[in-house]
């Protein structure tokens, strides 16, 4: 009975937590613009409309304001407009290390937007401990000439938030390049180990 217990849940906790989170998001979105909704139907029509139509208009609106700001965002005054709010926004101390986190989270997970190149293991943070971490580039300059050995810049990233983390330099002969995918290396992380990438061996 245990067995089966925890297979079904198993089974029907991913459904339900995924329907779970979307009636919160569409919960969140469709009382953006209810009370001004609710005032529009009030004011100008007889009927009176149930409280979920509301909602659903408000959602409607709301997913179109989106799309709208979408729209914005790529063209050339869309952007400048942006770039000024946001660099409003980080006047303020409170917020700006609120926002450039949230910032930065949200173009990682959702549109992949990283300066990481590629995916490798170090033994970090002593040897026999292996960390998953990324090279943003290739060591130049001043560091590199004073190193002597040849070193990548390689960021470790921390969990949950991959977007905070350590920047060191590694000699290139001790990382050990993974074939993952920056997007899948980042779900890793963030989910701490949980979702794991599907890998081939050529054994298979």
């Amino acid at each position: 009975m245990k067995k089966y217990f925890f297979t079904g849940l198993v089974i029907i906790l991913p459904f339900f937590l995924t329907i779970y989170i979307i009636w919160i998001v569409f919960k969140i979105v469709g009382t953006f613009f209810t009370p001004a909704i609710t005032k529009i139907f009030e004011s100008n029509i007889a009927i009176k409309i149930p409280s979920f139509a509301i909602v659903l208009i408000s959602a409607v609106a709301t997913l179109f304001l989106i799309w709208l700001i979408g729209i914005l965002a790529s063209n050339f005054i869309g952007k400048q407009l942006i770039q000024w709010a946001e660099n409003l926004l980080l006047k303020i101390p409170m917020a700006r290390g609120i926002y450039d986190a949230i910032n930065k989270f949200i173009k990682v997970f959702f549109m992949g937007t990283t300066n990481f190149k590629r995916v490798v293991l170090v033994e970090w943070p002593r040897r026999g401990i292996y960390s998953i971490a990324f090279i943003t580039s290739e060591s130049v300059g001043e560091v590199q000439v004073k190193t002597k050995e040849e070193v990548v810049n390689i960021f470790l990233p921390s969990t949950p938030n991959p977007t905070t983390g350590f920047f060191v330099l590694i000699p290139k002969q001790d990382i050990i390049p993974l074939e993952m995918s920056v997007d899948d290396a980042i779900k890793l992380i963030i989910s701490g180990g949980i979702v794991t990438p599907p890998y081939k061996t050529k054994n298979g």
